[in-house]
This record gives C-alpha cells, structure tokens and sequence, in this order.
C-alpha cells in the first residue's frame, strides 16, 4: 500500500512539473484557442491496463527477459541483411505503460488524438495508448462511438520481425479482452501495426503521420548517423528531426525519449520530463515539441 501511494504521488509531481513546462511557453496563445485537456488516468486503470499488456506480450517473471531476446533477435536477423542500416543504428529499448501513462497525461490528451509509436518494436506501447483513455464510466452502444479519447493507435517499426511480433501481441490481446474485458474491448482505440520508415515514408505512412497529432519516439533506437553528441538525453537527432518536419503536421505534439528534434525544423520545444527506464538507467528524459 505505502509503495502504492508513493508511486501515485510521484506520477502527479512528474507530470505536474512537465506541465508546468509545457504549458508556460504556450500561455500567450493559451487563451484564444485553448484545448480541452482531459484529465489525467487513474493509477489503478494504469494498473489494470499494464497487466492486460504485460499478459498480451507474455511478460511474466523470466518471459520478460525472454521476450526482450526474442525481440532483439529480430534486430539482428534484420541487421543481416545488407541493405539494413548499421549494426549500431538498431538498439531495442522499450518504455513501460506506466510511463507512457506518465508522458501523455503530462502532454495533454485531447479528444480525437492519433497517437503514433515511431519505433513501436513488440507493440507495447501502441497497445496501451488504445487502452489508456478507454471511457470506463458508460456502457451500451453509446460506448462503441464515444468510448475513447484516442482516436486511432499506429506503430510503425523498420524491423520486419517486429512488426509480426507486435500483430501477433496484438491478437492476444483482443483474445484477452474478448474473454474477460468485453466492455473495455468495445471502447479501445483501432490499432494499425505497420512495417516502414520513418526517414522514406510511402504513401500509407506519409497519410498516417498527416493524421498524426501525439508522436512519441524512443531514441535510444536512433544513433550511428542519426546522431550528434555522445550524451544520451543531449543527442541531436537531425536526420530523424527533418523526416519528422517533412511528415508530420502542424499542432503536432512530439515526444522524443533521450534524443533532440532540431527548432530549425519547426519544432517548438516545450519542455522536459524525467522518466525511469530500465533500459536507460538511472533515468531517461522525455522531451516536448510542439510542430510549428
């Protein structure tokens, strides 16, 4: 219980501070078009959620480790092949749905939001975003039309193995939901997993980052060419920073997990927060954008 309350009051004072970053910067336009932001999830349908993911994806005491080999399996299956980027491009990290619980509800969830996971690997976090703002409240038809503040969940991923792997966490998951969360499965967001790039989009990822307005991207993927700087949350990320300006479309929010978007390219920042992550101890940053 005492864990509980001090997780509960951590996750109010990160996001509290994000927002306080995120909205002082934009207060001169804030009250001519100002959004309406809901409110943030409560950590026990965080809870909830993170246990129907982690049973989709099989993550249960060892699997988890298992389940990250089998992952970066994949990566280096794809790494193989020479017309992949280098070997020191690809690097599988992955973010928990508590802290993507922690960075949406500091960026603000609007109605009708399209949330895109650039890098989406096993599909975790795409999964949860359709889950997160699920209405729990209603019930009956009514909920089949406005049962989520998500409008749409797209993942996109380079690595053919992780595609397939993260459509096949998502049947679980609809398995799961089917058998014991019929009401929440009928609010869930529609998820879309695709196989692209990020930096070459074709015709179906260009209209899916038009859509886009919540992007978030965890950098710990993108270095080798893409990088600039050896410190893990001060890297530029230039070549990841254009493709995003070229696609994606004005209003949208982006964050960026230890990595940074170059304002030369339109993008606005609006703050930083510090986020945990195993795969990046002792801590990761979560950083802000506004698309211009």
């Amino acid at each position: 219980m005492t864990m509980n309350i001090i997780s509960t009051i951590m996750h109010l004072l990160v996001v509290s501070v994000f927002v306080l970053l995120y909205i002082v910067p934009a207060s001169v336009n804030a009250f001519s078009s100002a959004p309406v932001i809901l409110p943030e999830v409560h950590p026990a349908h965080v809870t909830k959620i993170t246990q129907l993911v982690q049973a989709a994806l099989g993550d249960d005491g060892d699997a988890n480790n298992n389940r990250y080999a089998f992952a970066r399996d994949a990566v280096t299956n794809f790494q193989e092949n020479d017309e992949s980027p280098p070997s020191n491009e690809l690097v599988y990290g992955e973010l928990s749905v508590e802290v993507l619980a922690t960075i949406l509800d500091a960026v603000g969830v609007q109605e009708n939001d399209v949330f895109l996971d650039i890098g989406s690997g096993d599909g975790a976090l795409v999964l949860g975003a359709s889950l997160l703002y699920a209405d729990t409240t209603n019930s009956g038809d009514d909920a089949i039309d406005s049962g989520n503040a998500m409008k749409m969940c797209y993942g996109v991923d380079i690595v053919p193995g992780l595609v397939e792997r993260s459509r096949s966490h998502h049947r679980i998951l609809q398995d799961i939901l089917q058998d014991n969360e019929s009401f929440l499965q009928q609010s869930q967001a529609n998820i879309e997993l695709l196989l692209g790039d990020i930096h070459q989009p074709d015709s179906q990822l260009q209209k899916i980052l038009d859509e886009t307005t919540i992007a978030v991207c965890f950098a710990t993927t993108w270095s080798a060419e893409n990088a600039v700087g050896t410190s893990l949350q001060g890297r530029k990320l230039p070549k990841l920073s254009k493709a995003l300006s070229h696609g994606l479309s004005s209003g949208c929010r982006v964050v960026i997990i230890d990595g940074k978007l170059d304002e030369e390219d339109d993008f606005q920042w609006m703050g930083d927060l510090k986020i945990l992550c195993p795969d990046t101890a002792p801590y990761s940053v979560a950083t802000l954008y506004h698309k211009q």
